[in-house]
């Protein structure tokens, strides 16, 4: 009698457990909570994306206008007779660009020269540099991944003459560009609104992409809600 209800027992649970599994794993149940995850997952994907691209430092537009003037100040110093460590600084490219004649008194001193930048004691080696361009674009708007935050390619330019007056006369021009991509929503921070040079306007956000993402946002929910009440009525 002990035995018939012990096998009694484990027939009770083993029926229970059969129910509990065609519950949590009938195939609705899979496809809906496959399809809830796969919709969690897109709209959470910017943000972890966000996230670790936020924690990069972003050079402001000055900061690569910087760079690029280093670039311009090595170019010339290789067209300097290697025994002349004194040079005088001729720096002519108004007010509109002169705080880069500090910057190139820094490259030149880090390359080892010594910079005269006074008429009076001209005894170096004569540098007149002149610049004439220098500018920041940025392109279309674009999403890396859909219903993240917006990017644009940004290109900064940089560009002038130079000439060494001893003991050879060089006249060269100089252009160097720097391009990468930036999130939207940070321009106005690597932006100087005293500098005007550092500044572009930025287009307009894409129409079609503001039409297309609430109807996708949209669908996906409707498409949950749809599957909730059709797995339940089954």
């Amino acid at each position: 009698m002990q035995d018939f209800k012990i096998i009694r027992l484990t027939k009770y649970k083993n029926i229970q457990t059969k129910r509990l599994f065609l519950l949590l794993f009938s195939e609705d149940r899979i496809h809906f909570g496959l399809i809830s995850l796969l919709i969690v997952f897109i709209f959470s994907l910017p943000l972890f994306c966000q996230s670790n691209s936020s924690e990069e430092k972003l050079k402001t537009n000055l900061d690569v206008f910087y760079l690029l003037a280093d670039s311009a100040a090595i170019d010339a110093n290789s067209n300097i007779p290697v025994g002349d460590k004194n040079i005088y600084l001729n720096f002519n490219s108004g007010t509109s660009y002169s705080l880069f004649s500090n910057q190139f008194i820094k490259d030149f001193s880090n390359l080892g020269k010594r910079v005269i930048t006074t008429s009076k004691d001209s005894s170096g080696v004569q540098i007149n540099f002149v610049v004439d361009h220098a500018q920041v674009s940025y392109g279309k708007l674009f999403r890396k991944i859909l219903f993240g935050d917006y990017y644009a390619r940004r290109e900064v330019s940089f560009g002038g003459n130079y000439s060494i007056m001893q003991p050879k006369v060089v006249v060269k021009n100089f252009s160097f560009s720097f391009i990468d991509t930036v999130d939207a929503n940070k321009i106005k921070n690597i932006e100087d609104p005293a500098l005007p040079f550092t500044q572009a306007s930025l287009p307009t956000e894409p129409f079609f992409s503001s039409i297309y993402e609430p109807v996708i946002a949209v669908g996906a929910a409707a498409l949950t809600v749809i599957l909730f009440f059709t797995v339940r009525s089954k």
